[in-house]
């Protein structure tokens, strides 16, 4: 082993080391990385022999444990084997793959589509295979990491612009130059804040400014929409995006992530996005569950209006109660409790009550404005809304964390 070099990094392994000893200083304190056994048809999970309320998990559709989705993971997997042969430009393609694409085409109302092995891959891929040396991307504040890290890869010249403030994009597209590719680049929902992208005005700035706009939709399928087909339904059709991007772990409870255009688009990012053509094909059994759960989708939009209906409540229910959940309107419903530690402690205490809620802490979100995330699903019953309404308030009382506190820092977020 090379001691020397092992001493240089000592430092970084000791900070990190440090940061979680004062986060998750006693077992009862335990947040993160915790192997909770969730049920397959509630929204409950066993920790150490404990029922609890899960009001943290992803799978905004309740699909993670539909015997429809498993059988046709199952169903996959018996006909094709576990994994591929490789990846998808050699031995890796089944024909799986091309009916999830054609899919996903459909739900995203493109002509072609392309599904990756993660939601990190397609944006990583993608954003390396439009942009590059001598173009422009520009990146809402707030994007999601994958998005931050595809730009900074590229070798494009990256411009940030304030959260949600389309008149800051406005200025900064004024300010570029060259000639050069132009890409915008916004989530369409936030995952820490759960607010949706001013879309039609983004748009109308992309057009003034000859730049392409492309929008993540990991946390709008399956959530925002009358049926659940994301942003531009959201906005009742009455404008396009240009890349329209997102996953398969979320609402769809499998894995991978995909990007829908045109077939120009598509065919381009076939041979030009590199986390495609050097990644593994995605599994057989991924496929199944994802194509499977697209369709439940389609067939089921009572699912969408469930989630949509008591999101909207239990925002309503924790705000009267006086905890800043700035400007969230989806499913993403953030309880801000301001310091790190605070964070921490709402979490421990409301675990002790019942329920589980997630804490997100620095650097994920700004200093000051941890939060627990909070994540409605069509699993989660109105008694379970009310009674973890209930649960979180509690908490916060036990916590300290006062009503004005509370008001303050939600103003922060704004």
């Amino acid at each position: 082993m090379a001691t020397k070099g092992w001493d240089r990094l000592a430092p970084k392994l000791a900070a990190t080391a440090d940061r979680v000893r004062s986060l998750e200083w006693a077992p009862d304190r335990r947040n993160s990385f915790v192997p909770y056994t969730v049920e397959r048809d509630s929204a409950y999970a066993d920790l150490d022999g404990e029922r609890l309320l899960l009001m943290s998990g992803y799978s905004y559709l309740g699909l993670a444990g539909d015997e429809r989705v498993v059988a046709a993971a199952q169903s996959a997997a018996a006909h094709y084997g576990t994994g591929n042969h490789g990846v998808r430009a050699l031995a890796g393609s089944i024909p799986l793959h091309e009916e999830l694409e054609s899919e996903v085409a459909s739900i995203a109302e493109r002509e072609a589509a392309i599904v990756f092995g993660s939601g990190y891959a397609a944006n990583v891929g993608t954003i390396g295979a439009l942009v590059g040396p001598g173009d422009t991307v520009l990146v809402d504040k707030y994007a999601h990491a994958s998005i931050v890290d595809g730009c900074r890869l590229s070798g494009a010249t990256v411009v940030r612009f304030r959260h949600n403030d389309a008149e800051h994009l406005d200025r900064r597209l004024a300010a570029a130059t060259g000639d050069g590719v132009r890409l915008v680049i916004v989530d369409s929902v936030y995952s820490m804040d759960g607010d949706v992208a001013p879309l039609p005005r983004l748009r109308e700035i992309c057009d003034a400014h000859d730049a392409l706009l492309m929008v993540d939709e990991a946390h709008a399928l399956g959530v925002i929409g009358a049926t659940g087909r994301g942003i531009e339904e959201h906005f009742e059709g009455r404008v396009r995006v240009d890349v329209k991007l997102g996953t398969l772990s979320k609402a769809v409870p499998s894995m991978g992530g995909w990007v829908a255009g045109t077939r120009e688009l598509i065919t381009h990012l076939r041979y030009a996005a590199r986390p495609f053509l050097f990644s593994a094909a995605l599994a057989p059994a991924q496929c199944g569950a994802a194509l499977e759960s697209l369709r439940i989708l389609r067939r089921e939009p009572e699912r969408v209006a469930h989630i949509q209906r008591e999101s909207a409540r239990f925002a309503a229910l924790v705000r009267a109660g006086g905890i800043g959940t700035g400007d969230s309107e989806t499913a993403v419903v953030p309880l801000i409790a301001g310091s790190d530690e605070a964070a921490y402690d709402l979490a421990t205490t409301a675990r002790r009550l019942g329920v589980i809620g997630l804490p997100v802490v620095t650097p994920a979100v700004p200093r000051d404005l941890a939060r627990l995330r909070i994540a409605i699903t069509a699993r989660h019953t109105a008694a379970d809304i009310d009674f973890a309404a209930t649960a979180f308030l509690k908490a916060a009382e036990e916590c300290g964390i006062t009503t004005g506190e509370r008001a303050r820092t939600a103003d922060a977020v704004r």
